[in-house]
């Protein structure tokens, strides 16, 4: 069997967490070797990227050089270019996220959230005309299957767009080998990356459904001598962040690091007091499980699927309460059989999570809808 895969997550300039789901997942799928894969690509400028799966009997590439808006208007208003006649026959096409597409195939949808559903508020309003334009509902109701990667989020889809539940299927993130406890200790990993005190961590791009300007609000009443650091991309409508950042008392101590490359993701989980990601909404929530795989106290948002991923691996606090968020910080600092607790309990939660897994999962269903 042939299945066309829309690898375009994977030309953002900053990698994010669906172009991570579609790396992984396409190197994950291509090591199994049961299927043939067309990875399809467009863009005017701009190489390959470095990961993905060699070319070989199993995995082809092609890559189309029209303008993106011309080519996105043409699939949405003209129904072509159609994916297989710029890839060469399939039997399945497979987007990791939702895109615009055009192809006659069986066609599999992987969703991340619906936070533009949800919360729309927490967009701009070119992104909303995007989710608009996508026509998300249109998409899921044509396609043979939905993916989704948490059960919240399955739960999400069918009740948003009436999708019988026996049309979704789950298949979430796995975590790499490299996030893993270091052996020498978190004074080494904050050397490395020059945090030479003690910090809480949170690791995403800056926008409002993250609630960093909550997490500000909680930092300011935590009486331990630590920083707050804030490592991610700023992202958009996100300029109330840096002023609530700029108003706080401990302002001295709240460190911006911008986007930071997932080599580098490792060692500043390990180096944190713990992870702190009070978000309104997620589907899935990659930093937690992360932070789990290397030894990471979490905490974490009890709303959506953070509770699914989290477990008792962490700690759970609702994000509208800042003084909960607050405690939950103040206890992994001052108990010490807690932190070590969570440390303990994080890895054998995230080793539930494997790349593998979800690809079996993804194969089972390009088969079924290929044979119907």
């Amino acid at each position: 069997m042939r299945v066309i895969v829309d690898i375009r997550p994977l030309l953002e300039p900053r990698r994010s967490g669906v172009g991570t789901y579609t790396a992984e997942m396409t190197k994950a799928l291509a090591d199994r070797r049961r299927h043939e894969y067309a990875l399809f690509a467009n863009g005017l400028r701009g190489a390959p990227p470095a990961d993905l799966p060699p070319v070989s009997d199993r995995v082809t590439r092609h890559f189309s050089r029209y303008p993106n808006r011309l080519l996105n208007a043409s699939f949405a208003i003209l129904g072509r270019p159609k994916f297989e006649s710029l890839t060469g026959p399939a039997d399945v096409a497979y987007l990791p996220n939702l895109n615009f597409a055009a192809t006659s195939l069986p066609l599999i949808v992987t969703v991340h959230d619906l936070s533009f559903v949800r919360f729309p508020r927490f967009f701009s309003a070119k992104q909303r005309l995007w989710h608009a334009a996508v026509g998300a509902g249109r998409t899921l109701r044509r396609a043979r299957t939905v993916i989704a990667v948490s059960e919240h989020t399955k739960r999400d889809i069918a009740e948003t767009f009436g999708i019988p539940e026996d049309r979704i299927a789950v298949a979430s993130p796995g975590v790499s080998a490299a996030f893993a406890p270091l052996p020498e200790g978190s004074a080494a990993a904050r050397t490395a990356l020059g945090l030479d005190r003690p910090y809480f961590l949170f690791l995403g791009s800056l926008e409002p459904r993250k609630n960093i300007a909550g997490l500000i609000d909680a930092f300011d009443r935590v009486g331990a001598d630590l920083d707050l650091v804030i490592a991610g991309g700023k992202g958009w409508l996100y300029r109330d962040i840096f002023r609530r950042a700029a108003a706080s008392p401990k302002r001295e101590r709240i460190r911006f690091l911008d986007y930071v490359a997932d080599a580098d993701k490792p060692a500043l989980y390990a180096g944190a007091a713990a992870l702190v990601y009070p978000s309104f909404y997620e589907g899935f929530g990659m930093p937690p499980l992360e932070a789990m795989a290397c030894g990471t106290p979490v905490i974490a948002s009890h709303v959506s699927s953070l509770g699914e991923v989290v477990g008792d691996a962490g700690l759970l606090v609702d994000p509208h309460a800042v003084d909960d968020i607050a405690a939950a910080m103040t206890a992994v600092v001052e108990d010490g059989r807690l932190a070590a607790e969570l440390r303990r309990r994080g890895p054998e939660r995230a080793k539930r999570y494997t790349w593998e897994k979800s690809a079996a999962t993804l194969e089972r269903v390009f088969a079924e809808a290929a044979s119907n």
